[in-house]
C-alpha cells in the first residue's frame, strides 16, 4: 500500500478515527487505526466495539491496500509535521514508512485480517437533519444529562424518532426537553438512549445533510450512526427505560418573569462567588425586580435585575445548575415559570426547549 496526502488531512483522518478508541482498549488490536486505499481515497476508522467512527479523504494512491496501525503513535508521528507538503504513507513487510521531505518515521503494523468486521453495524437510513439544527439540539440538552459514570442512562440524551426528533435529558436535578425537524424516510417510531459524550463528539463535525442511521438486532434498535459529508460515526444504544420525567412538565406555573438571559448570568455568576461549597443562590421577586443574594455573615454578595411580572416568589437554586440551564438557552430573553416547592419551568423567548429545574429548600420555608 502507498499513497500521498495533504498532512492537514492526514492528521484530521486520524484525528477523527481515534475518537472511537477507547483510552484504555480491551486488547492491542482495538487500539489501532485501520487505513483502507482505494482509488482516489483514504478511509480511516477506529472503534472500542460500542463506538465506530470513519472519514474519508482525498489521496493519491500508487498502490491500493489496507493497513492497522497503532493509533496513538501514528496520532503522534503525524502531528509531528509542520510543512504543507504531501506526506507519503508506504507499508511493506509489515512495517510502514510515513514522510515528508526528511522527516521520517517507521513503525510496525498488525494484521488488518484481524481486525473485527462489521464494527458500524448493519446501518439503514431512516432519514436525514440540517447537521447545524441536530447539534442545536444537543447543545440544548447535554447540561441536563448527568455526569455520573455509575449512572450510564442518565449520562445520556434519549431521543424519540418519528414526525420529529424529540429530545430529554436529566440528572435527577435538572430536566432538558427540546426538540428539531428532520425528514425520515418512512413513518416511526424510534426511541433511542444515547451517549451524551457520543453526541458532544459528532456535534463538532456535522454540519449541512446529515443522514442518520439505525441498525436492527431481533427487531429492536441496536444502533444509532451519522454520516455527514466524509463523516460516519455511529455508537450502541443504551438499555434500559429512561426516567418517565416529561409528564412533570405539567406542573409549570402560570406566573411567568421574562428576564434578560446574559444580565440573570452574569448576577448568578456575580453572587455565586461569595457563596461557599453547595451553598444556593436565593432569588426574591418583588415590585417588578428580582434581587439575587448568596453568602453570610462576613461573606455576602447581592444584585437586583428588572423583570416584567409584579408576581413574588423567594426561590433557591444551586448556581451551577441554573447557569448550566441558563448557557443552554439560546435566547437573550429567558421566561422563568415557579411553582413554589415544586420544580421551575425555565424556557427561551422563543423557542422549542423547556427546563425544570428543582429549588433548594431554604431553612424557613
Amino acid at each position: 500500500m502507498k499513497f500521498s496526502i495533504d498532512p492537514a488531512d492526514l492528521k484530521e483522518a486520524v484525528r477523527f478515527a481515534q475518537t472511537a478508541i477507547a483510552a484504555r482498549p480491551t486488547s492491542p488490536i482495538m487500539s489501532a487505526v485501520l487505513l483502507e486505499v482505494q482509488p482516489h481515497e483514504l478511509r480511516a476508522s477506529g472503534s472500542d466495539y460500542l463506538r465506530y467512527s470513519r472519514v474519508a479523504v482525498a489521496v493519491d494512491v500508487e498502490q491500493p491496500g489496507r493497513a492497522l496501525l497503532y493509533g496513538q503513535m501514528l496520532g503522534l508521528a503525524v502531528n509531528k509535521f509542520k510543512s504543507k507538503k504531501p506526506v507519503t504513507v508506504h507499508v511493506e513487510s509489515e512495517r510502514a514508512y510515513i514522510s515528508q521531505g526528511s522527516m521520517k518515521f517507521e513503525m510496525p503494523v498488525m494484521p488488518a485480517s484481524e481486525y473485527p468486521k462489521n464494527l458500524n453495524g448493519n446501518p439503514e437510513d431512516i432519514g436525514s437533519i440540517n447537521g447545524n439544527d441536530f447539534s442545536k439540539l444537543i447543545h440544548a440538552l447535554e447540561g441536563c444529562a448527568s455526569t455520573d459514570e455509575a449512572l450510564p442512562v442518565l449520562k445520556s440524551i434519549h431521543l424519540e424518532l418519528g414526525e420529529r426528533i424529540d429530545g430529554l435529558a436529566t440528572d435527577r436535578y435538572k430536566i432538558g426537553t427540546d426538540y428539531a425537524g428532520w425528514e425520515p424516510n418512512a413513518e416511526m417510531k424510534i426511541s433511542a438512549t444515547v451517549s451524551t459524550d457520543w453526541l458532544k463528539t459528532i456535534s463538532k463535525t456535522i454540519a449541512g445533510e446529515t443522514t442518520l442511521h439505525i441498525s436492527m438486532e431481533d427487531g429492536e434498535a441496536s444502533r444509532i450512526g451519522v454520516t455527514s459529508g466524509a463523516y460516519t460515526s455511529s455508537i450502541s444504544l443504551l438499555s434500559g427505560d429512561y426516567p418517565k420525567v416529561r409528564a412533570l412538565f405539567t406542573n409549570a406555573s402560570t406566573d411567568t418573569h421574562t428576564i434578560d438571559r446574559k444580565e440573570l448570568i452574569d448576577a448568578v455568576d456575580a453572587v455565586s462567588v461569595m457563596a461557599e461549597r453547595n451553598t444556593p443562590v436565593r432569588l426574591t421577586a418583588k415590585d417588578s425586580m428580582i434581587v439575587l443574594d448568596a453568602g453570610g455573615g462576613d461573606n455576602a454578595a447581592s444584585v437586583a435585575i428588572e423583570t416584567d411580572s409584579y408576581d413574588e416568589f423567594i426561590l433557591a437554586f444551586n448556581p451551577g445548575f441554573l447557569l448550566t440551564v441558563l448557557r443552554s438557552i439560546d435566547t437573550d430573553q429567558v421566561k422563568i415559570s415557579p411553582a413554589g416547592p415544586k420544580p421551575t419551568t425555565l424556557e427561551p423567548s422563543d423557542g422549542s426547549s423547556r427546563y425544570l429545574l428543582m429549588p433548594v429548600r431554604l431553612p424557613n420555608q
